[in-house]
Parts: structure tokens; C-alpha cells; sequence
């Protein structure tokens, strides 16, 4: 396959939060998306950082972003089945440092099997590389060089696996509870977009807190994705393709919270629906396997089930009120109520 049909990258964060990267790309591109490219690291990275600044210290990971890709009415020019994003993660004494693989490929890719790669192989041996030749080497040690090469070798070994067809591997079936609904609507020249979740003095909305980044967090990764997804697919050239956020996975030790959307495009009107998920919480609601989402979230979207209605089957505690996402004071104001403990 040429670099032309496929997109790769593979992004190393340190303890320090210094990123290196190395990214494959054509040589037909032009020298200003070639320097937009050298930006993509630190703005696919950006959102890891922040999800730590706004939790209370807790060090939450951005796993899996995973997008459907979708062409403009009348333009097929470009073939692309899938892109995502995963991320591994290792914690030391020093801190946590993160590998981070940007992958859009013609075909749908096993995502199960590049994320054994780059968490069991790659990650590991950069890690014990760097441990092994600063304790041979010492002041002698170029660190710079060891970590380009070592990205070099694991984009190869990333690439070399790609073009395998998705596997179904058995795993156990977790139940979710939904803590928040996203509503999204986008047309030409106008947009608008809602929280809806519990009443703000009820009292699972601070239990949901402890499950969570942020409401604010995950109001803005889902949209802050899809963007930056949809610029990457122009820096390649990729100009018959739009992105859809479908899902993002985070975890923080035992915690685990998916964003899971679903979305349909009538007469140039974009509506997409997505739900804020924490797993094995029986506390705060209405737990149900992912299945049960995915099929309400569709229902949602074609209009056999009314909003209101549909609130009650993602969570019975959920009110009626919107709160707007859009515009940052918005955002802000979600920061200072929803995610205000002392309410």
C-alpha cells in the first residue's frame, strides 16, 4: 500500500510531558501541511493532559478514539475505512509516560490486536531501552536519537500488521450506567449542542463525579476529536472524507468511562446523539451492557422513540434540562455547577 492510502503516526509523550513523534506522509505534500503536520502530536496529546488538569489529580487515559468516516454527497475519491487512535500507558516512579498510535487505514482494521503491539512490545521496549543505555551509557546517552529510531522500528512493526481483518475476541460483558446525553445538532451556517444528566442537587450527580474526568471533560473531547480528525484528514489530502466521532475510551485504575455516539445526516442536516457511560456502577443507575445503548441511541436518531422518552431509558433520574455545550462560557458554566462538589 502507498503512503498516499494510508495515514500512521506514532507519538511518545515522557514523564516530563516533552512528545516526541514520526509520522509517515507523502512526499506530494506541500510545505505548509507538512509543518501543520508537526502539530498533530501535540494536539492529539493535548486532551491527555487536560483530562489530568481537570480531576482532581487523577491521571485518566485516553485509550481508544474511534471514528467512522463518511464522504461528502457526490465525492468517492477517497477510500478510507477506518481511523483511531490508541493509546498506551505506563506508570513509574517518575510518572506516566504515553504511546500513542494515529491510524486511518483502508481497511477495518484489528484494533484488539495493534493495541497487544503497542502496549506489550512497543511501549515496553522503549521504556527498558531507556533504562538499560542510560545505566551503560550515562551522560553518554542520546536520548533524542534512541527514541527517534525506536518510533522508526514501531511504526514499521504497526504498518507491517495493518490490512487484517477485525476479529471477535471473547471478553466479559460489562454493564454500564449512562451519567449524561449528548445532543448535537449541525447545519449549514449553525450549530447547537446540549448536556442533558441529573438534576444539579441530586445527589448522584456528585456520586457520578468521582467516575468521571469532568462533565466539562467529556462535553469537549467528543467534538475536539472529530475536529481534529477532520483537519488530519485534510493535511492528507483526504478531502472527500468527513469524521464521526463513534466512541472514546478512558480509564483511570479501576475506573472506566466510554463515550459512545451515534449520528445520521438528513438533507444536509448532521443530528448525532451520544452517551456518557461509566462501567460496574451500580450506584448510579440503570446499568446495561454497551448493545443496549447503540440500539436506543439509533431509535433516538430515527425518530421512533421521542427525546424525552428516551432519557428515561438511558437513566429514570435524568431531568428535562438542557445545558448548552456550545460556546465556552457554556462550558464554563457546566465547570461551575455540574462539576461544583460543594453544591
Amino acid at each position: 500500500m502507498k503512503y498516499d492510502d494510508r495515514i500512521l503516526g506514532l507519538f511518545f509523550s515522557d514523564e516530563d510531558n516533552l512528545i516526541y513523534d514520526h509520522i509517515k506522509f507523502s512526499e506530494n505534500l506541500t510545505e505548509s501541511e507538512k509543518s501543520q503536520l508537526n502539530m498533530l502530536s501535540y494536539k492529539f496529546l493535548g486532551p491527555v493532559f487536560l483530562t489530568a488538569a481537570s480531576s482532581d489529580g487523577d491521571e485518566w487515559n485516553i485509550k481508544l478514539i474511534e471514528s467512522s468516516l463518511s464522504h461528502y454527497q457526490g465525492r468517492i475519491s477517497d477510500i478510507m475505512q477506518s481511523f483511531f487512535s490508541l493509546n498506551s500507558s505506563i506508570s513509574s516512579g517518575d510518572g506516566i509516560t504515553h504511546l500513542f498510535a494515529l491510524i486511518g487505514s483502508s481497511y477495518t482494521e484489528d484494533l484488539y490486536d495493534i493495541y497487544n503491539i503497542l502496549e506489550k512490545y512497543i511501549h515496553p521496549s522503549i521504556f527498558q531501552g531507556r533504562i538499560v543505555n542510560e545505566d551503560l551509557l550515562g551522560d553518554r546517552f542520546n536520548f533524542h536519537k534512541f527514541i527517534k529510531s525506536e518510533l522508526i522500528r514501531g511504526l514499521h512493526l504497526i504498518d507491517y500488521s495493518l490490512g487484517s481483518s477485525r476479529k471477535i475476541y471473547w471478553e466479559v460483558q460489562h454493564n454500564y450506567s449512562c451519567i449524561g446525553l449528548v445532543e448535537k445538532v449541525i447545519s449549514e451556517g449553525d450549530s447547537a449542542s446540549y448536556l442533558y444528566t441529573y438534576g444539579e442537587n441530586d445527589s448522584l450527580r456528585k456520586e457520578s463525579l468521582k467516575s468521571i474526568p469532568s462533565y466539562n471533560v467529556m462535553c469537549i473531547l467528543p467534538d475536539y476529536y472529530e475536529n481534529l480528525i477532520n483537519e488530519t484528514l485534510r493535511i492528507f489530502n483526504k478531502k472527500s472524507l468527513f469524521s464521526n466521532i463513534r466512541s472514546i475510551n478512558l480509564s483511570h485504575q479501576n475506573k472506566k468511562v466510554i463515550y459512545l455516539e451515534e449520528f445520521q445526516v438528513e438533507k444536509n442536516i448532521k443530528k448525532s446523539y451520544g452517551a456518557i457511560l461509566v462501567q460496574d456502577n451500580d450506584v448510579l443507575g440503570n446499568p446495561r451492557k454497551l448493545t443496549y445503548y447503540k440500539k436506543n441511541l439509533r431509535l433516538i436518531l430515527g425518530g421512533k422513540k421521542e427525546l424525552s422518552e428516551g432519557l428515561i431509558l438511558f437513566n429514570p433520574k435524568f431531568t428535562n434540562k438542557k445545558w448548552a455545550t456550545q460556546k465556552d462560557k457554556d462550558l464554563n458554566k457546566i465547570g461551575a455547577v455540574l462539576d461544583n462538589l460543594d453544591n
